[in-house]
C-alpha cells in the first residue's frame, strides 16, 4: 500500500516535479556535471532476463527523453560519467574480472551509440570535449587525452592539474546504531512522527529543510520512508518509498539545484522542487 502526503499548507515551498515508473529496476542515476543543466542519466536492469537499458530524464521539461539499449551494450555495461552531450559507459569484456576494458559514448540527446574506444577506460572528464583515458600496457597504465569529437588520442606529456570541481550534488550521510549521532536523530524522528526506533537513517541537510530517508520494521519486514521537515519541525512531506524489504538498501536521494531526486520501489524516479 502506497503512502504519500504533500502537506497542503506548504505547497508553495515544496512541489512534486516529475515521476516516472520503469519496468526495470533503477541501478544507478547520474546528474549532468553542469550545475545549470537538469538532465539525469539512468541505468536500468532486469535481473531475471539479464536485460539492461539506459534512459534520459530532463527535469527542465520535465519528461522521459528516451530509453534505449545502445549497440554494443550488454549485461556487464555500466554507467560511468555524464558530461557535455555525452553519456559514458564502461564495458567489461571479461565478466570474471572486475576491471572495465572498454569505453563507450552515447549521445545524451538521442541515446545513440557515438563511438567505442576498445582497451581504454575513463579516468576523468576534462574540458573542451576532452577526456583523460588510460590503457594497460607493459604492466602499467598509460594515460592519454581523447577528443570526443575528433576521436583522436594524444599521449599525456605531463600531469594535468585542474581546479577543484564545483560541488553540485549533495548526498545524504548514513547513520546506523553505534554511530555517535544515531540516537539523537532517531529520537528526533520519534518526536516528529511517533515511529518506533528506526533501523537506519539517511540524513541530508539543506536549511531550512532537513531530509530523512529512514527504515523501520512493519509486520516483520522493513519499510522505508522519506520525510522532509523544516528547521521549525514542520512536516512538509512524507512518503513510504518501499515496503516488504528484507533489509536496508543503498542511499536513495540526491539534491541538485533545489531539486530533490529520490527512488521509490527500486523502479520509480521521483523528484520534488524547493523554494527558499
Amino acid at each position: 500500500m502506497s503512502f504519500s502526503i504533500l502537506f497542503q499548507n506548504k505547497a508553495k515551498i515544496l512541489q512534486k516535479l516529475f515521476s516516472h515508473t520503469f519496468s526495470q529496476n533503477i541501478w544507478r542515476i547520474l546528474p549532468h556535471t553542469d550545475p545549470d543543466r537538469s538532465e539525469w542519466a539512468v541505468e536500468l536492469r532486469e535481473s531475471s532476463e539479464k536485460n539492461i537499458s539506459f534512459a534520459m530524464i530532463d527535469l527542465n521539461v520535465p519528461e522521459l527523453s528516451w530509453q534505449v539499449t545502445p549497440e554494443g551494450a550488454d549485461w556487464w555495461t555500466s554507467l560511468t560519467a555524464f558530461s557535455g552531450d555525452h553519456i559514458f559507459l564502461h564495458n567489461y569484456r571479461y565478466p570474471d574480472m572486475p576491471q572495465p576494458t572498454d569505453l563507450l559514448a552515447i549521445d545524451s540527446k538521442t541515446g545513440n551509440l557515438l563511438w567505442a574506444l576498445p582497451n581504454y577506460v575513463l579516468v576523468r572528464t576534462l574540458h573542451n570535449d576532452q577526456l583523460e583515458v588510460a590503457t594497460f600496457k607493459s604492466d602499467q597504465f598509460q594515460k592519454s587525452i581523447f577528443d570526443v569529437k575528433t576521436e583522436i588520442l594524444t599521449p599525456v606529456a605531463e600531469e594535468i592539474n585542474l581546479p577543484a570541481p564545483e560541488i553540485i550534488l549533495k548526498q545524504p550521510v548514513r547513520y546506523k546504531e553505534r554511530n555517535v549521532y544515531f540516537d539523537r536523530l532517531a529520537s528526533f524522528l520519534t518526536d516528529i512522527t511517533g515511529i518506533s526506533k528506526p533501523i537506519c537513517i539517511d540524513y541530508l541537510d539543506e536549511r531550512p529543510y532537513m531530509m530523512f530517508s529512514y527504515y523501520i520494521y512493519e509486520q516483520e519486514k522493513v519499510a522505508q520512508y522519506l520525510l522532509i521537515v523544516t528547521d521549525q519541525k514542520e512536516i512538509v512531506f512524507k512518503e513510504k518509498i518501499s515496503e516488504g524489504r528484507d533489509g536496508v538498501g543503498q542511499s536513495t536521494m540526491m539534491l541538485k539545484n533545489k531539486v530533490l531526486v529520490y527512488l521509490k520501489n527500486n523502479n520509480e524516479f521521483s523528484s520534488l522542487t524547493f523554494s527558499y
